[in-house]
């Protein structure tokens, strides 16, 4: 699970970065027009969750 400290601080992140809203590069293209969307289950992924797998040392970074 993820606290709302730490969705805050990974918010205050993407727009530090200048990232898009999933926290990817702002000019990144996504086939279906969102990243979030699980084929496998016709549902959506946690945007945060989505985030950090992404960027796997982020967590440790913004918790220091």
């Amino acid at each position: 699970m993820i606290s709302d400290e730490l969705k805050k601080k990974i918010d205050a992140w993407i727009k530090q970065e200048g990232r898009n809203e999933y926290g990817d590069p702002k000019d990144t293209v996504y086939a279906g027009g969102n990243p979030l969307f699980d084929e496998r289950s016709a549902g959506l992924k946690d945007l945060y969750e989505y985030i950090l797998a992404r960027n796997p040392n982020l967590r440790e970074e913004l918790e220091k």
